[in-house]
């Protein structure tokens, strides 16, 4: 015997309750009932009642009978039989655990191959992977050409590594939406409160929320149908609603220094109601859908009686106020007898997309179809097969067409976990999947049977999805809510001294980002620094620029690009996945050499070696990045030899790199080649770590007779310490060659062109009210908030208060009231602040006699000279 079914329906109610048919199952169910027998084995009573149950896909009662009927029985086979047709039983109604049980008594007596293939179903659809894999090994080894054991074991290892390395998605019960009974497949009803018709791109925090009400297919009690559903045991699916019950919203702040996390809403759902019994009926109604303007209603009904297959329909229905049009079926097909159901329509509503057994479909299974509307004969067009990149030998069920330009379904024919899975494929111009499947894994999907996803616009971010995964729903199909959880990224550092390795405060850094973005802070009383997730986005480079007067500029690099998903850290105070880049910073002080450690020369020799090329190359950099410094390249040489051999090998050494240095388009101006011989034995610092670090103690200076004092090895290390290049800056004012002024006061580009380049003296607003926002002031004066906050050192963690001053002039000249005035930052005292500046505290303080440390705060101005 064959079984062509691989997959564990146990959930039915997904093919028949949710409307779909279940003649697809008839293969397996033919398969046991129309067994021959053998004229020596006669069936017992008890037997023909139960198969005549069974038969009928009347599953619950059909268990209690079989029960029965394997304690009458007396042969090995026909109780071989009845173990399996239990497992089928146990399977359709969900029941995993027990149905593995009777799979497992089924092997033992010798049922076949099927029985063995179904108890590792059994084990995978309840996560037992280990076992299953095993199962399906065995099975392998016994049934060499059996193409589901391979299928299975492949699905075992598959599972394994998704469960070990989930998804972004949170997946959570919703216990407001389920009962006890089967729950499942909801849509949105109502349109959103902020939805955006033209165009749809939203980031997590701002996306509309679309959950104000949500109709859902159920069969809990107080539904229309009072009859009960042989195969469940539970009455008839009908579709229900059910509305928003907002709570309070919350907000707190974010351990993270800065954020303020986004306001929240926690959203209950009231108790689901029925719709109109225009709509619901004595028979199934199952999955639907709306049109784009929530008016045009689709869904699914399928009539069921015992021991026929009448198949199932789509139906369409308009409300119209608090009432409904009676339901008319969409006809998809000219046999009747075609089940079809499931309808989803295009977010344009062009397209209508369904699931159904219609012509061409594998028998047995179902296939995802496309439809459009013909408008002048007013009826739905030929449907189109989605074809064999979606459609399997298995069943393809729940499409959903999502404004991201995907369409997500169900299947149990594509490599998945087992049971039915979600998975996606994206659609082009004429809406035909193109591309490859993509399952959309844990713990979206899961052992059991997921399926039914709907999904907010704007993205795969957040929406529903229906499973019967055990332990944790309250029915055996059960609403579960999604969520992705933002993956955001957070720089942080501190910049020292790289000659003392102290914090610098008040260093102005800004953030460059490749998607155009440009943002700045400063360092604070610390050297710390930080940007938080508000100014990074996933998928770019940023370049961090460090300014600060008497240091040179400093440059570094970060990304967000390709960062892997274990490197973020789940903060769940905040439902957020953070990666904290570290991005610490030396700079380098203008009065203190900086050493050029690889700057080698051969013995008495001054030609550029290639990594001396490579090391004068950095000093290219330092002196784009500082545009107006002039440096003085000395070399030096250790003690041996003459003097005055050292020093002319020492500066032609010099002149040797300042004539590269030109040669890469510094201006000659700016540099000043000194040879100095062995004059300037090295210093060695506690921040030294160049060639021979850790040799000698901090402090130590490399004099000839300090090297001569040490041991050889260590004699040659310090004698290459100094043979050093290093370069000092020998000025910070730097202004390039201006064009001679011409006879009259006006220079070569002219007076009017002059005139334009002078700075406009810089103008000041004054909040008069704490309400006003920097939006607004930015508006008053034809700036945008950036400008504003760039104009006034970044205004971190300033808030608007009245009597704050702030400069509204872009590129204003207020170099003379900087140097009177200072915007407090996170200083708590006029003595944190004169450290800070380097001024007496007393003079400070004399020089705002009305103010006292209390009345600090972030933002406000005061007098430093």
């Amino acid at each position: 015997m064959v079984v062509n079914k691989r997959f564990s329906l146990g959930s039915l109610v997904v093919l028949m309750c949710i409307c779909l048919g279940s003649q697809g199952l008839m293969a397996q169910e033919k398969q046991v009932s129309e067994e021959p027998e053998t004229k020596e084995e006669k069936i017992h009573k008890a037997t023909e009642k139960a198969m005549e149950y069974f038969r009928a896909k009347e599953y619950s009662f059909a268990i209690d009978a079989l029960k029965e009927a394997f304690g009458k029985e007396k042969g090995r086979k026909k109780k071989a039989e009845i173990a399996f047709m239990l497992g089928e039983s146990y399977r359709h109604v969900s029941l995993y655990k027990q149905a593995q049980a009777q799979y497992k008594r089924a092997v033992k007596l010798d049922y076949g191959a099927d029985a063995h293939y179904w108890y590792a179903e059994m084990m995978a659809s309840q996560g037992e992977y280990e076992d299953a894999l095993a199962e399906y090994e065995e099975l392998k080894r016994s049934n060499p050409g059996d193409v589901r054991a391979e299928w299975g074991i492949q699905m075992c290892r598959t599972a394994t590594d998704w469960i070990e390395n989930p998804s972004r998605y949170i997946v959570t019960n919703r216990k407001d939406l389920n009962s006890r009974e089967r729950d499942m497949t909801p849509i949105y009803a109502e349109r959103s409160r902020s939805h955006n018709q033209k165009g749809l791109s939203y980031s997590h925090h701002d996306r509309p929320q679309y959950d104000g009400m949500l109709y859902l297919v159920s069969s809990r009690e107080g539904g229309t149908g009072k009859a009960e559903d042989g195969w469940t045991g539970q009455g008839y699916m009908d579709l229900w609603m059910t509305k928003s019950e907002r709570k309070d919203k919350k907000k707190g702040r974010s351990r993270r220094r800065g954020k303020q996390q986004k306001e929240v809403e926690e959203v209950n759902y009231s108790t689901p109601v029925p719709l109109s019994e225009i709509i619901n009926s004595k028979d199934h109604e199952g999955t639907m859908c709306f049109d784009s303007r929530f008016k045009d209603l689709y869904f699914t009904r399928c009539e069921n009686k015992r021991y026929h297959t009448l198949g199932c329909a789509i139906y369409v229905t308009r409300q119209r106020g608090q009432t409904w049009d009676e339901p008319e079926v969409v006809v998809l097909s000219d046999d009747s007898s075609h089940s079809v159901g499931h309808p989803s329509l295009s977010p344009d509503d062009k397209i209508l997309y369904f699931a159904g057994d219609i012509e061409n479909s594998v028998e047995g299974s179902k296939d995802l179809w496309m439809t459009t509307y013909d408008r002048r004969k007013k009826e739905w067009k030929e449907p189109t097969n989605l074809g064999p990149l979606v459609n399997t030998a298995e069943s393809e069920l729940f499409p959903f067409v999502h404004d991201d330009g995907y369409l997500y379904f169900a299947s149990d024919g594509h490599m998945g976990m087992g049971g039915l899975d979600i998975f996606r494929v994206a659609l082009d111009e004429n809406g035909m999947p193109k591309g490859e499947v993509e399952n959309m894994r844990y713990p979206i999907n899961t052992p059991a049977d997921d399926f039914g996803i709907v999904l907010e616009p704007g993205g795969a971010h957040r929406g529903y999805i229906t499973s019967n995964r055990p332990k944790e729903g309250m029915g055996s199909d059960d609403i579960y809510g999604i969520y992705e959880v933002p993956m955001l990224f957070e720089i942080t550092g501190t910049v020292t001294d790289t000659k003392d390795g102290q914090p610098i405060p008040q260093v102005t850094i800004r953030l460059n980002g490749s998607d155009g973005s440009s943002i700045i802070e400063n360092s604070d009383g610390f050297g710390d620094f930080v940007f938080s997730s508000d100014n990074l986005k996933e998928n770019t480079t940023y370049t961090l620029s460090f300014e600060k007067k008497q240091y040179l500029n400093a440059q570094a690099a970060a990304s967000t690009v390709g960062v892997p998903f274990d490197s973020f850290e789940f903060l769940k105070e905040e439902n957020v996945f953070l990666h904290r880049m570290t991005l610490n910073k030396g700079m380098d002080h203008i009065e203190v050499p900086i050493v050029l450690p690889n700057v080698l020369f051969d013995l008495a020799k001054w030609d550029l070696r290639p990594e001396s090329m490579v090391a004068l190359d950095t000093v290219v950099a330092i002196l784009n990045d500082n545009p107006n410094i002039v440096i003085e390249l000395r070399s030096h040489t250790d003690y041996r030899d003459t003097d005055e051999k050292n020093r002319t090998l020492s500066q032609n050494r010099a002149d040797t790199c300042v004539r590269y240095l030109i040669s890469k388009g510094i201006a000659s101006d700016r540099l000043v080649a000194v040879g100095k011989g062995e004059a300037e034995p090295f210093t060695v610092t506690d921040a030294y770590r160049g060639f021979g670090a850790g040799t000698f103690k901090a402090g130590s200076v490399l004099t000839e007779r300090f090297i001569k004092s040490r041991s050889s090895e260590e004699q040659e290390i310090g004698n290459q310490i100094n043979r050093r290049t290093d370069f000092k800056v020998l000025r910070d004012d730097y202004v390039p060659n201006q064009p001679v002024a011409e006879e009259g006061g006006s220079s070569a580009k002219g007076g009017d062109e002059a005139k334009q380049e002078e700075r406009p003296l810089g103008e000041f607003h004054t909040v008069a009210d704490k309400r006003e926002s920097f939006g607004k002031v930015a508006k008053m004066y034809g700036i945008n908030v950036r400008q504003l906050k760039e104009l006034n050192g970044g205004l971190r963690g300033v808030r608007p208060f009245e009597g704050l001053e702030l400069k509204i002039t872009v590129n204003g000249d207020y170099d003379e009231y900087d140097a009177s005035h200072y915007r407090v930052q996170s200083e708590r005292s006029f003595g944190e602040i004169a450290k800070k500046l380097g001024l007496d505290k007393k003079k400070l303080k004399k020089m705002n006699p009305d103010l006292k440390d209390k009345d600090l705060k972030p933002g406000l101005i005061i007098f430093i000279k």
